[in-house]
């Protein structure tokens, strides 16, 4: 079977992940009347762990890059069709117009870049789908946290002045426990060894999220916080 057919292949197993988990979150939502920002970050991590489940069902490279690329060009017309719609704001929680598809479309191509370089060009595919991982849990943290409990303004330099000490150490806590397990389940090294991979990692990941406006932290992020692995390994 060529690439073509792989990728295929392995697009449509990844549907049978994706359907049904976003089909049971918003039935979720709508039953237990979930607070909108919380059912936000819900759907982001629907999003985020697509990658490692698209590496994993893909098993190379190449068609692992091919299915998250197509992905992108598939959800953008799609979501335009029915982004004017009455229910479409209120069922994505959306923010701005055009930021869901926008959103969607940085990730899965950034996560497609990101794939092809440490697993293409590296041979880490551990480092693809931990620095994915650190980084969508760790924005999901930060942004809970720093809204409900943010207080404090880090006033770092470059900074976003909106963003809080609060939510910046929440995302650098989630972000080193979901480093360092991952590091470990990889066999990257030992405990100590994992533990100060995924510490300077969530260190550098957290900055840089501070210092990235407009949502393009989807990219800037994972690939800082890849960087960062590789150079430490």
């Amino acid at each position: 079977m060529g690439l073509v057919g792989q990728a295929w292949w392995c697009f449509v197993r990844y549907l049978l992940y994706i359907v049904p988990f976003a089909a049971a979150l918003i039935v979720v939502h709508f039953t237990l009347r979930i607070p909108r920002e919380v059912f936000r970050k819900m759907l982001h991590v629907a999003a985020f762990t697509s990658t490692p489940v698209i590496m994993w069902l893909a098993g190379d490279w190449r068609v692992a890059t091919t299915v998250l690329l197509a992905f992108g060009v598939v959800v953008w017309p799609l979501l335009a069709a029915v982004e004017g719609q009455p229910w479409y704001d209120g069922l994505f929680v959306q923010r701005r117009l055009h930021e869901v598809r926008r959103s969607l479309l940085l990730m899965f191509w950034g996560s497609a870049a990101l794939v092809a370089l440490c697993w293409g060009a590296f041979g880490r595919p551990d480092v693809a789908a931990t620095s994915i991982l650190m980084w969508g849990f760790g924005d999901a943290a930060a942004a809970l946290v720093g809204k409900r409990w943010g207080r404090h303004h880090t006033g770092l330099p470059l900074a976003d002045p909106a963003k809080t000490w609060e939510g910046s150490g929440a995302m650098c806590a989630v972000s080193f426990a979901v480093g360092t397990v991952l590091l470990l389940a990889f066999g990257t090294a030992g405990v100590a060894g994992c533990a100060v991979r995924a510490a300077v990692a969530a260190v550098v990941g957290a900055y840089v999220e501070l210092i990235t406006c407009k949502g393009y932290d989807t990219v800037t992020v994972p690939f800082a916080i890849a960087a960062t692995l590789l150079c430490c390994a």
